[in-house]
C-alpha cells in the first residue's frame, strides 16, 4: 500500500471532481510510492507571492516525481482553450499546461530549499487523469499538440493505476534515469514532499509571549481609571504586579492633560526616580519621596515630618498650595512611626479634598509592608476602596513563587494573564562557590532568553550581603563583576521591576525575623521575587536545619528531602 499524505484521508475537495476515488485508487499502489493529495507550493521569491496547486503528486525513488491533474466529467476543446462540460473555461491554459506548470513549481521549490543538485538525478513528469472517461473515448479525437493519450490516465486505470504511471515516467527523457540515494530521498521528503516538525517552545519564546501580554492596560485597570473620574478620593489595593504604579501614573497623566497640577508621592527614592522619568513629558506632574518633599518645603537637609505638616497647614491657610491633586504610590510604606504620628497623609488628603475639584488617590499592597510596622490608619478608614485582581507583571510561575512564600493562606495567587512563563530556578546550599556559579549561570541564561534588564536583589541591606564583596562599585551602586547587573536590596528596589531577578541571601530569618520594624514572615521574599517580570532565580543560603525551620513556618511538616520540598513549595526547579 502506498504511503498517502495526508494519511487520514483526502483533503477537502468537490465531490464532482472524484478526487476521493483517485485517492483510493492511488492508495493501492505498492509501498514504494508516496502520494500527496492537493499539494500546494508557495513562493515568495522576488518579494512576490505565487501559489501553485497540484491535485496529486506521485513520488517513487527509482522513477521520480509525477504531477497529476485530475479532471472529472467530459471536457471539450475549441479555439485553443479547454472547457468543462458546462461550457466554463478551464483555468491556467487547461489541464496539461496546469500539470506541467506545477511540475516547474516543484523544481523551483527544490532549488529554493537547497536541493538543486538533485534535479539532474530526479525525473519530473506530468499527466492528466480523465477519471470519468475510458481510453476508447479518445480513439477518434484530434488532441492539441500540448497533450497526448500517452500522458493520460483514464477510468480504466482506477482499479490498477501503476502501469499507466510507469508508462508516463518512461516517456520523459527515456535516456535519463532517476538515481537517488536513500539519504537524498529523505532530503526530498523532509524538505519538499512532506516536512515533519514538532516545535518545542523555547525559553526565549516564552519571554517574547509574556512581554507581549504585558504591553497594555487591562480592561479591569481601565475600569478603575474610569471609576476614579467620578471619585475624588479612593484607596486602591492590589498584590504585587497588578499594575498599581501603572494606574497611578496614568491617572497623573490624565490630570496633566487637563492642565491640572499633580503631586506624585512615594517613599522609595529609586521608585521616585523611575516615576519621575516616566512622567517627564507630563506638564504639571511633580514627583517626590515624602522625605524629599519635607526637606524642600522645610528648607532642611533631613526630613522633619512635624515641621512638614506645619508648612502644609500654612499653605492651606493661604490657599496657595500649588497642587490640586495628590497621588500616593506604595502607601503601605507611609506607616512608619514618624509619618504616622505627624499625620502627614491625613493633612495631604485634607488639603486635596478642600481644594475645588481636588482629588486624593492612594495605592498600596499590605503584603509589601517591609518599611513600617503597620498599615497607615488612613487606609483602614477609607470610605472608597477598590482592588486590583489581575497580575499584569509576572508570569504565572513567578507569581506563584512569590505568593507561596507567604504560606498556606496565600497559595491562591492573583489571577494572571494566563502565560505560564519559565519556572523559576533555585539553588539551596551554603556553599558560596556554588551560589556564585548559580548567579553567573542565571545572568547568562537570562540574557540568552532575551531579558533586557537583570537585577540581583538581596534580602539584606546591600552592604551586608555576602555577595557585596564580589561586586564592584560605580557611582555609589554595586555591580556584579564583569557585568552591568546591579545589586540592590529588596527594600530599595520595591515598587520597581526588571525582566530578570536573581534573589539572593534568602535565609531562614526571612521567615523568622524579629523586631518591630522587621518584615513579616516571607514578605522580603515576596517583595523581591514579585519584581521579576519574566525570569527568576533564587539563592537560598540554608542548610537542612534552616530549611526545616522555614518549612515549619510555611505549615509543612516533613523530614524527607527538605530542600526539594522547599523548592516545590516555592514553585521552583532545583539546580
Amino acid at each position: 500500500m502506498a504511503r498517502m499524505i495526508p494519511a487520514s484521508g483526502p483533503r477537502e475537495f468537490y465531490a464532482a471532481s472524484k478526487e476521493g476515488d483517485l485517492y483510493d485508487s492511488l492508495s493501492r499502489l505498492s509501498d514504494d510510492y508516496i502520494v500527496v493529495h492537493s499539494f500546494s507550493v508557495i513562493s515568495t521569491q522576488g518579494r512576490r507571492f505565487k501559489e501553485r496547486e497540484g491535485d496529486f503528486v506521485v513520488f517513487h525513488k527509482d522513477l521520480g516525481l509525477l504531477c497529476i491533474e485530475a479532471k472529472a466529467g467530459v471536457p471539450s476543446y475549441r479555439d485553443g482553450d479547454w472547457y468543462y462540460r458546462n461550457g466554463t473555461l478551464m483555468p491556467h491554459g487547461g489541464p496539461f499546461k496546469q500539470a506541467e506548470s506545477f511540475g516547474y513549481s516543484l523544481r523551483d521549490a527544490m532549488v529554493e530549499r537547497g536541493l538543486s543538485e538533485l534535479l539532474d538525478r530526479c525525473k519530473f513528469t506530468h499527466g492528466v487523469w480523465f477519471c470519468s472517461l475510458s481510453r476508447h473515448a479518445f480513439d477518434h479525437v484530434s488532441l492539441p499538440l500540448e497533450s497526448s493519450t500517452r500522458l493520460m490516465l483514464f477510468a480504466d486505470d482506477l482499479v490498477n493505476p501503476e502501469p499507466a504511471i510507469r508508462r508516463i515516467f518512461s516517456l520523459f527523457k527515456p535516456e535519463k534515469r532517476t538515481r537517488l540515494s536513500n539519504a537524498e530521498v529523505e532530503q526530498i521528503l523532509d524538505k519538499v514532499i512532506c516536512p515533519t516538525f514538532a516545535i518545542v517552545p523555547t525559553g526565549r519564546d516564552a519571554v517574547a509571549v509574556a512581554r507581549a501580554h504585558f504591553a497594555s492596560l487591562l480592561d479591569s485597570q481601565k475600569r478603575i481609571l474610569d471609576f476614579m473620574e467620578d471619585q475624588r478620593t479612593a484607596v486602591i489595593s492590589g498584590s504585587a504586579g497588578t499594575g498599581k504604579t501603572l494606574i497611578a501614573i496614568e491617572k497623573a497623566r490624565r490630570l496633566s492633560e487637563r492642565g491640572e497640577r499633580v503631586l506624585f508621592l512615594c517613599y522609595n527614592r529609586m521608585l521616585m526616580e523611575s516615576v519621575r522619568l516616566r512622567c517627564k513629558d507630563y506638564a504639571g506632574v511633580d514627583t517626590y519621596t515624602v522625605a524629599a518633599l519635607a526637606c524642600k518645603l522645610c528648607g532642611s537637609s533631613e526630613p522633619v515630618y512635624d515641621e512638614l505638616v506645619f508648612r502644609l497647614m500654612e499653605y492651606e491657610e493661604r490657599g496657595d498650595f500649588p497642587y490640586g491633586h495628590i497621588v500616593v504610590d506604595e502607601g503601605q510604606d507611609f506607616g512608619v512611626d514618624a509619618l504616622a504620628e505627624a499625620s502627614v497623609l491625613d493633612q495631604l488628603k485634607q488639603m486635596a479634598t478642600d481644594s475645588e475639584n481636588g482629588s486624593f488617590y492612594l495605592f498600596y499592597d499590605k503584603n509589601q509592608l517591609i518599611q513600617g510596622s503597620k498599615v497607615p490608619q488612613i487606609i483602614e478608614d477609607a470610605d472608597c476602596k477598590m482592588t486590583l485582581y489581575i497580575n499584569c507583571r509576572n508570569t504565572t510561575n513567578i507569581a506563584k513563587s512569590a505568593a507561596r512564600s507567604l504560606g498556606d493562606g496565600y497559595k491562591q495567587v492573583a489571577k494572571t494573564l494566563g502565560d505560564p512563563g519559565i519556572t523559576p530556578s533555585i539553588v539551596v546550599t551554603t556553599n558560596r562557590a556554588m551560589q556564585i556559579q548559580f548567579v553567573n549561570d542565571c545572568i547568562s541564561r537570562f540574557h540568552a532568553l532575551g531579558a533586557k534588564s537583570i537585577v540581583i536583589l538581596t534580602c539584606k541591606a546591600e552592604r551586608s550581603s555576602v555577595f557585596a564583596r564580589n561586586c564592584h562599585e560605580a557611582k555609589g551602586n554595586l555591580y556584579w563583576p564583569g557585568t552591568k547587573v546591579p545589586l540592590f536590596s529588596c527594600r530599595r528596589f520595591k515598587g520597581l521591576e526588571a525582566d530578570g531577578i536573581i534573589l539572593v541571601d534568602v535565609q531562614s530569618d526571612v521567615w523568622n525575623s524579629q523586631g518591630r520594624y522587621a518584615a513579616g514572615p516571607g514578605l522580603l521574599y515576596y517583595t523581591g521575587a514579585s519584581r521579576a517580570r519574566l525570569c527568576l532565580g533564587i539563592v537560598c543560603d540554608m542548610d537542612d536545619d534552616d530549611v526545616l525551620q522555614v518549612l515549619e513556618k510555611l505549615g509543612i511538616s516533613t523530614k524527607r528531602s527538605p530542600k526539594k520540598r522547599l523548592a516545590h513549595e516555592l514553585n521552583a526547579v532545583m539546580v
